[in-house]
């Protein structure tokens, strides 16, 4: 009998009827599946997540291999076709299940394959989805396409009258279907669609104004710029829908907060072990009546989420959203106000920097961010009736820097190092050990260092080439460990490039980045060989005007390296504006050139 489903899209309330196809058992049809998609199955099969649907009262699994038909239909009186077969393919069995794969932790993606086109005997002045699908399904069975083999189908048309982009079944419908009327399809629309299919609401933004939580809000549908299901361009779904799907389970991790104390989160896209989200309980949704939590995560501009680096400080905080079960997510405004002429822009600087806190009085819950770079970021989380603190340890973070240099010479290689344990432990003492190629010289600045929670120490490796090195790439290591073990261990890799031989290394500055007309603009270039001074190079400066026109300056290195020239800025004639600034320096060790540029006003 037919199933009729409301769904909500584009913050408006709609209705789709759609056939319930009742199939029994349903056979595996993958008549396209990629190379990439083949060793994912295998993957699954081999971790036993590949879970199967016997019943059409069954909801479909959010992991394992989704069998998928693509289906492209055009109307009697539009006939056009927005996309090939082939790249309707590479569209969905590539970016899509690659974005779907990623996000699950390698732990869902589609199978399947294109067919159509199909030109139903309806008119695109019609917007009516289940007539749509009704007849699609007939026409592809005619060429030997039952869809009812599938666990997802996707009809892809033409724009027409329908006033949204895409349509959805939402979960309980076997197959699940998606209808996408569109002329500019994308990986988003597709992504965004079938996420609803998965069972996904939107990801909200919470708006209260001048404060983070309370008083009066507004949620916005599509507020969250860092999530497909808000308005982000395919970012990763945030850990509210990981969590409700099932992606965290078997890792990466997500932990509950039952306790005060410190926490360290991975970067949030990659597959890497560690803790990708924490659950922090904040009572019970009024309208469910089931929990809520605040959810935190460290989005970090890697894979799909590379989208996020050029947005406010997504990608330099914490990310904060309140949800729970059946509840949609609400990304909420750690920098609320900070923007008063649009919402959605205000919420692109949403997140919980480093060195910056976030009270919930009424919860009794404090949130501090201790720290953030490109390893994670540590979090300090204080939570009601919590107790003593408890000492959680984690692996520190070790940095180290590389260089150039060249055969025979030398660097000193900076390395840092931040005790990443939980402030309820007590300083610990890391045991430095250092990775030179054969043949080299290396020494480390400290053999050890004693560092409390969240302190950070800084030492160096000094490390020589050996003037038979040839050239090209070598690596070098520093390691940290301590008596705890494998949770103390840490590692850290660098390049050290040697130059050819006869190379030289130059770089040239400016007195001043901006100077007045009537001035004197002063040069240096700096020439070096193996790390150390060039004495007799001859240098020549050239400076290119906004015009173009170019005035050349000659020198010569002293025993520093170091050659300088001066040039007098017209008080009337010189041009306004950048100038490009070159030297070229020539010694027999070879050749160098370097720039820079300054500014005239």
């Amino acid at each position: 009998m037919p199933m009729t489903r409301a769904f909500r899209h584009a913050g408006r309330a709609s209705n789709v009827t759609s056939a319930n196809p009742g199939a029994a058992a349903r056979a595996v049809s993958s008549a396209y599946l990629s190379r990439a998609s083949r060793l994912k199955a295998a993957a699954l099969l081999t971790l036993g997540a590949v879970a199967s649907v016997t019943s059409a009262q069954a909801a479909l699994p959010t992991t394992g291999e989704q069998r998928t038909a693509v289906l492209l239909v055009n109307f009697q009186d539009d006939t056009s076709r927005p996309i090939t077969p082939t790249d309707a393919r590479a569209m969905v069995f590539g970016q899509v299940s690659d974005f779907y794969w990623e996000a699950s932790y390698g732990k869902t993606f589609l199978s399947g394959d294109v067919h159509g086109w199909f030109t139903i005997p309806v008119s695109r002045g019609t917007c009516d989805t289940a007539l749509f699908a009704r007849e699609a399904d007939r026409l592809a069975l005619a060429a030997g396409v039952d869809v009812n083999a599938f666990d997802r189908v996707v009809y892809v048309m033409p724009d027409n009258v329908c006033s949204g982009a895409g349509y959805n079944s939402g979960a309980d419908t076997l197959p699940a279907r998606t209808w996408l009327l569109s002329n500019n399809l994308s990986t988003r629309l597709f992504a965004h669609e079938m996420g609803h299919n998965f069972s996904l609401l939107h990801s909200q933004s919470l708006d209260c104004g001048a404060t983070v939580l309370g008083g009066t809000c507004t949620a916005s549908s599509y507020g969250d710029p860092a999530d497909t299901m808000g308005g982000g361009a395919t970012p990763h779904f945030n850990a509210v829908h990981k969590d409700k799907l099932g992606w965290f389970a078997g890792g990466p991790a997500i932990a509950t907060v039952t306790a005060s104390g410190r926490h360290v989160l991975a970067p949030y896209a990659t597959n890497a072990a560690g803790t990708k989200a924490l659950r922090v309980p904040r009572g019970t949704d009024p309208a469910t009546g089931l929990p809520r939590y605040y959810y935190l995560e460290y989005r970090q501009p890697v894979d799909f989420d590379t989208v996020l680096g050029g947005i406010g400080n997504l990608t330099g905080g914490v990310q904060v959203r309140l949800g729970g079960p059946e509840q949609a997510p609400e990304l909420l405004d750690m920098t609320p106000g900070s923007v008063t002429t649009s919402s959605y822009d205000d919420f692109r600087d949403s997140a919980l920097a480093a060195g910056r806190s976030y009270v919930d009085s009424a919860a009794g819950v404090t949130i501090t961010v201790v720290s953030a770079d490109a390893n994670g970021a540590v979090v300090d989380v204080s939570v009601p009736g919590g107790g003593a603190a408890t000492c959680v340890r984690s692996a520190p973070t070790v940095s180290l820097a590389g260089a150039t240099i060249a055969a025979g010479g030398s660097a000193t290689l900076p390395v840092s190092i931040t005790n990443r344990d939980a402030s309820a432990c007590a300083a610990t003492t890391f045991t430095l050990a250092r990775s030179v190629p054969t043949g080299w010289g290396g020494t480390l600045g400290a053999a050890s260092v004693t560092l409390s929670p969240g302190a950070s120490a800084s030492t160096t490796l000094a490390v020589a080439a050996p003037t038979s090195a040839a050239a090209g790439s070598y690596g070098v290591g520093v390691g940290a460990g301590s008596a705890i073990g494998s949770a103390h261990t840490a590692n850290a890799a660098a390049t050290v490039t040697v130059g050819a031989a006869g190379t030289l290394a130059g770089s040239v500055s400016t007195g001043k980045s901006t100077y007045l007309r009537g001035e004197t603009a002063t040069f240096a270039a700096t020439v070096t060989s193996g790390g150390s001074p060039v004495a007799g190079a001859a240098v020549k400066f050239t400076v290119t005007a906004p015009g173009g026109v170019a005035t050349t300056l000659s020198a010569t290195t002293g025993s520093d390296g170091i050659a300088r020239a001066s040039l007098k800025l017209g008080k009337a004639k010189s041009a306004i504006g950048s100038y490009a600034l070159r030297a070229d320096a020539t010694a027999a060790a070879g050749s160098a050139t370097s720039t820079s540029a300054f500014s005239v006003r």
